[in-house]
């Protein structure tokens, strides 16, 4: 670590307030919202509603409680790092492992989309192809320099971002006026007229939790690109407001949107994007492949954005020692190259998977992912009560603190422990519990045999990454 400090051996910080908040949005806003919702519809009907405001309001508290730690200790690796630093070595590896393993999973899901959404021109061509080339496109993407990648998602997220509002004034437009719905008012009557609000009752909905977490999950990343902002003091707090508002409105409003303007029957039997349904309603000839093709981006966009979390969070946990080193070694643009290496070729496993399985891979993927999902939120909210409570004057001097503590984290951790029920019980969903558990324990496993016995041998405390003081 001596020699990496010597040599600079740190990342660029040279991501703006902007690219902090589009990235954070383009890797949210991917094709579990334009492509997913409809699956999750299938399992609850209008009752996904809830799921959605239910999960909402669970990010709106863990990214509240990420922001308190953030603004204080901007650093690569963000909670995986505070973990390492609040309960050892063992648990930040293991928190940073969960956390790759889930964009790891949500790409995957993404790719296994985006062959799915290029068959809407072309039925008939293999769905690996389109996710094999676009793996090999933000591999290239995260291998340039960091504010070129910042640019590059900057227009993909401003690309999906015009695609939700344009689904939503489109959407209320023949919802409260009958336009493109043959002069039909149908207002918020679907929302009950097709066997009820619940029409699966409450195990629908929680059968569909496990879809509607993965679809907020990534939102997290807002606090690794700490790491890489100029002056994350000044620019996370409003970062970590406008993307926690955002993804509320774009999220709660489109599914709403999406609920009233058609019966939940005709979105369950329709196999491609409710957004796609929409703008073919319309009338407009090129608006839904044009609509198609944003989502398309827009699956682009937060695969590009998992590339760079994950490698972000291998270089952190290689600085740290609890990786090989070759993984912290940066390229001219101060690009870890070895980490986006490492994470494209695990991504790749998505593209055999979909080979194997085209039609079922997006759901066994996607519920895949939400116990990585759960323990990453719920480990967050532990993180800043225990930082919180080590604080002699309780947070008074924060820069920007959690408000109604500790009614709030708790009330996340509740609220996630009832995810966790949900997914578990449910059929559909219970390989997220089970596939999660497994990568849990081979990280356990992995940390006792290669880890320990090398920081036993060391004898001293592992290092930090010296962060700049803000």
């Amino acid at each position: 670590m001596e020699n990496d400090r010597k040599q600079g051996n740190h990342l660029s910080r040279s991501l703006k307030n902007r690219h902090i908040q589009f990235l954070a949005l383009g890797g949210v806003i991917g094709v579990g919202l334009f492509y997913g919702a409809s699956q999750a519809v299938k399992m609850a009907g209008p009752g996904v509603l809830a799921a959605y405001i239910a999960a909402g309001l669970v990010v709106a508290i863990v990214m509240r409680a990420l922001g308190e730690m953030t603004v204080e200790k901007p650093v690569a690796g963000s909670f995986s790092k505070y973990a390492h630093d609040l309960f050892g070595e063992r648990m930040g590896f293991v928190s940073g492992g969960m956390w790759w393993f889930l964009w790891v999973a949500t790409v995957m899901s993404e790719l296994a989309a985006i062959g799915k959404l290029v068959q809407f021109w072309f039925p008939h061509f293999p769905a690996w192809i389109p996710g094999f080339l676009a793996l090999i496109l933000f591999t290239v993407s995260n291998l340039l320099a960091v504010k070129i990648f910042g640019e590059i998602e900057f227009v993909f997220a401003i690309l999906k971002v015009f695609a939700i509002l344009a689904f939503m004034v489109f959407g209320a437009l023949m919802i409260f006026t009958g336009l493109f719905n043959g002069g039909k008012i149908v207002g918020f009557s679907n929302l009950w007229a097709h066997g009820g609000f619940f029409p699966a009752g409450w195990f629908g909905v929680f059968q569909a939790v496990a879809i509607v977490i993965q679809g907020y999950a990534g939102i997290e990343t807002l606090a690794v690109e700490a790491g890489e902002s100029d002056n994350p003091r000044q620019s996370m707090p409003k970062a970590f407001r406008s993307v926690t508002y955002r993804i509320s409105f774009f999220y709660i409003g489109s599914i709403l949107i999406m609920l009233c303007a058609y019966p939940w029957t005709q979105l369950a039997g329709h196999d491609g994007s409710p957004y796609v349904l929409l703008f073919s309603q319309v009338g407009i000839p090129v608006a839904a492949a044009l609509m198609n093709l944003i989502i398309i981006f827009s699956g682009l966009s937060s695969c590009n954005t998992g590339v760079y979390g994950g490698s972000r969070q291998l270089y952190s946990m290689a600085n740290e020692g609890l990786l090989p080193r070759s993984l912290n070694k940066l390229n001219k643009q101060r690009i870890p190259y070895a980490g986006v290496f490492a994470t494209a070729v695990a991504m790749s496993v998505g593209t055999v998977i979909t080979y194997l399985a085209p039609d079922t891979v997006y759901v066994w993927i996607t519920s895949a992912s939400a116990f990585s999902a759960i323990f990453i939120w719920a480990l967050i909210l532990v993180l800043e009560l225990v930082n919180r409570a080590a604080s002699k004057d309780k947070g008074a001097s924060f820069h920007y603190k959690m408000p109604f503590w500790p009614v709030l984290p708790i009330a996340g951790l509740v609220m996630l422990l009832l995810a966790f029920i949900a997914i578990a019980i449910s059929p559909l969903t219970r390989i997220s519990v089970f596939a999660g558990v497994l990568w849990l324990v081979f990280l356990l496993v992995y940390y006792q045999i290669v880890v320990a016995p090398k920081v036993r041998a060391e004898n001293t405390p592992l290092r930090e990454t010296p962060v700049k003081d803000y």
